[in-house]
């Protein structure tokens, strides 16, 4: 590991504006304990199935989703669990995280089962029948036209993935502008939000979801989960050797400047943002029609939600020994491993305040905002 890969481990997150309420829903222990007993029905190595604790998927999809039915929600934390452990398998630290060669082929064959569950599965991947049993039980809760949505979403997901194991193979960071949409792809931010609806049953009609202001609120919602979740995990990509797709390390090869001041660039960033979610959300509020506004305090829950997970989820701020283990089950040492506990702290005082775009590529949000 280089030094300037160390220099990324000791970062410090600054504190975070968050001025949404936390919410979680009555059953999230109930939810987490289901997660592994589904898990171990498949052919998951040792490794992968010690993943699945740290994650905690139920309280994340908990709070994401505080008004869901249970069993939606159950649903929704093992794809949530199931999502986390694919991309560690294969594309966050795994062997494929640099060959688009064999990353990509294998992708579209599991497409092609998720779209055709009927299919025989031909290439091996172990990930391929739970993503399909899946879709099969989500298939008995939701209808033809959402499941199809659902389906298509994880094609748009799995684009944004492939860009981010192309850019690890010619050790490319990209550019902001081409964060603020490929690092959203990449995270499967549409289908975790419309994972959201299904679970609590809701569903914004096509032509709400295609106003500008909606897509701008949508979108800044996209970057402020997409962008925390960089900011939380940071640390563990550097470890893996896989920052090129992170905000903090897009920033800091934009600006020139240290892992430190990224992160804090990052933050004031994601303060701009925030600060444009809330100005657009009580711009769009006076005249929506209830199933917006519904919309709108989904979204607002995935932003709290995702922020108050990261902040102590053992994914991110605990030992990283797990995370850092060879393919054999064997660990090593990471080096200057942070204390169990908080990742950062809450602030009621945005670093910065005011209505100004953070790239050019989605400027055209503050202009929605400015004409409203």
């Amino acid at each position: 590991m280089s030094s300037a890969s160390l220099a990324g481990i000791n970062v410090d997150i600054p504190p975070i504006w968050c001025p949404i309420e936390s919410a979680v829903h009555p059953q999230v222990a109930r939810i987490n304990a289901r997660i592994t007993p589904w898990f171990s029905s498949f052919d998951l190595d040792a490794l992968t199935m010690k993943r699945i604790g740290p994650t905690h998927s139920g309280e994340w999809v908990c709070r994401v989703a505080p008004d869901g039915e249970e069993e939606h929600l159950q649903i929704f934390a093992d794809w949530v669990c199931w999502a986390f452990l694919f991309d560690d398998f294969y594309s966050d630290g795994g062997p494929l995280m640099n060959r688009p060669d064999l990353y990509n082929p294998m992708i579209s064959m599991m497409l092609g089962n998720l779209t055709h569950p009927e299919r025989p599965v031909f290439d091996g991947n172990p990930f391929t029948e739970p993503l399909c049993m899946l879709r099969r039980r989500l298939q008995r809760v939701v209808s033809p036209a959402q499941l199809e949505r659902w389906v298509h979403c994880h094609y748009i997901w799995l684009l944004g993935s492939a860009c981010s194991v192309s850019d690890r193979l010619g050790a490319r960071v990209r550019s902001l502008d081409e964060h603020m949409f490929i690092g959203a792809l990449d995270r499967g931010e549409d289908l975790t939000t419309l994972f959201i609806e299904l679970c609590e049953r809701t569903e914004l009609s096509a032509a709400e979801r295609n106003l500008p202001q909606v897509r701008a609120i949508t979108g800044a919602t996209n970057v402020l989960v997409t962008g925390y979740n960089d900011v939380a995990s940071f640390r563990r990509e550097v470890l893996q050797d896989s920052p090129e797709s992170n905000l903090v390390r897009v920033l800091q090869n934009e600006r020139k400047c240290s892992p430190q001041d990224a992160m804090t660039e990052a933050i004031t960033l994601l303060d701009c943002v925030m600060h444009l979610f809330v100005t657009l959300r009580e711009q769009i509020e006076p005249t929506a029609s209830t199933q917006l506004v519904r919309y709108m305090a989904q979204l607002a829950h995935k932003i709290r939600g995702n922020i108050d997970w990261q902040r102590t989820v053992p994914r991110y701020s605990n030992d990283m020994r797990l995370e850092l283990a060879d393919p054999s089950g064997e660990t090593r040492e990471s080096p200057a491993r942070p204390p169990a506990g908080s990742q950062f702290e809450f602030t009621d005082h945005p670093s910065h305040s005011g209505l100004i775009p953070v790239a050019p590529s989605v400027s055209w949000w503050w202009e929605v905002a400015a004409r409203l």
